[in-house]
């Protein structure tokens, strides 16, 4: 007997707190309203232990084995066959395969939480599908295992983000436990506008080495640039939660200033973010930012003018993204 599930997980922006929450600092993160969509299917056509994967967007038709050994995820696709393997290894053989079907309006590679939203969509689908009624507790330790396979070292406050929806204040303990506190509904969080700015060059796996290395360099520069970071995140969070719109400024200005310190925003992008401050206005990347050419993924914009953003003219390349902060977690499409 086959079994079906379509579940669906939002995209996500890292509002304060990005890099610092690799190494135990607090972020603040929210859910976008992007949103990717997972359909997985036992299929008694296809042998056990094989996958068939559909992603049209990207005119991916392929079949293979979900326990090849992904040792790096290279081509588009990989990382959805990773995630299987992962997210069923556990429930031991099964005598039929899986088809997955993925369509997704989230940008990939670009600091919206692609790949935190695959892995939760691609475990919670498959496992629903296979019987298995996974808590939510559980998505998140596979999908944490799925994010760290590609990108190494990661906080899991973007799986929690797309897991959990809406609005959260996360922490990595000493024992590698994320501490999450989910924020009220209330927070205010329409004075942030965003855009998408281009691809960076380099991979969010590429920019956390690129951070752990300079640390090395040069530890008290990474210390001073984490506590601005951990100081935007707390008055940022006070900010929404007493609905304080001119505080942004001079907080994402601070948060922006540390992230430059880090090595993590290209020159085009912060060509940018100047011309935004010298209107009254501020700018900061979220996510892990890029080194070279002219992209650094997702940018947040604030003005404590809110008729300004209806005047303002994005840099040539910048896509305005009006989607919903907030938005809803992981979500059951079509019951199994």
């Amino acid at each position: 007997m086959s079994g079906e599930a379509t579940v669906s997980a939002p995209g996500k922006t890292i509002l304060f707190g990005e890099h610092a929450a690799v190494y135990g600092h607090p972020a603040l993160v929210t859910a976008l309203d992007h949103r990717m969509t997972v359909t997985a299917r036992t299929s008694a056509s296809l042998e056990r232990g094989t996958v068939r994967l559909e992603i049209p967007a990207l005119r991916i038709e392929r079949t293979v084995a979900s326990t090849q050994a992904l040792h790096a995820v290279r081509e588009p696709g990989d990382l959805a066959i990773l995630a299987v393997r992962i997210g069923t290894e556990d429930l031991g053989p099964h005598p039929i395969g899986l088809h997955l079907r993925i369509e997704s309006t989230i940008p990939s590679g670009s600091g919206f939480g692609s790949s935190a939203a695959l892995a939760v969509a691609v475990v919670a689908a498959c496992r629903f599908a296979c019987g298995d009624d996974i808590a939510p507790d559980e998505i998140a330790r596979l999908a944490l295992s799925i994010e760290r396979h590609q990108h190494g070292r990661a906080s899991g406050v973007d799986v929690q983000a797309v897991l959990r929806g809406g609005m959260l204040w996360c922490r990595l303990s000493e024992d590698g436990a994320l501490e999450r506190e989910e924020l009220p509904a209330s927070a205010r969080l329409d004075a942030f506008r965003l855009f998408h700015s281009g691809a960076p060059n380099e991979t969010t796996g590429e920019m956390i080495d690129a951070v752990r290395r300079l640390q090395d360099r040069d530890p008290a520069r990474i210390r001073e640039a984490f506590a601005t970071i951990e100081a935007a995140a707390r008055d940022g969070r006070a900010a929404l939660m007493g609905g304080d719109d001119p505080a942004f400024v001079p907080i994402v200005r601070r948060a922006e200033a540390a992230l430059e310190a880090l090595g993590v925003v290209p020159g085009g992008v912060l060509e940018a973010i100047r011309a935004i401050e010298a209107e009254g206005g501020a700018a900061k990347i979220s996510g892990a930012g890029g080194r070279s050419g002219a992209g650094a993924g997702l940018v947040l914009v604030v003005h404590p003018d809110p008729t300004w953003h209806a005047r303002f003219t994005p840099p040539a390349g910048w896509m305005a993204h009006n989607v919903r902060l907030g938005a809803e977690g992981l979500r059951t499409e079509v019951a199994a």
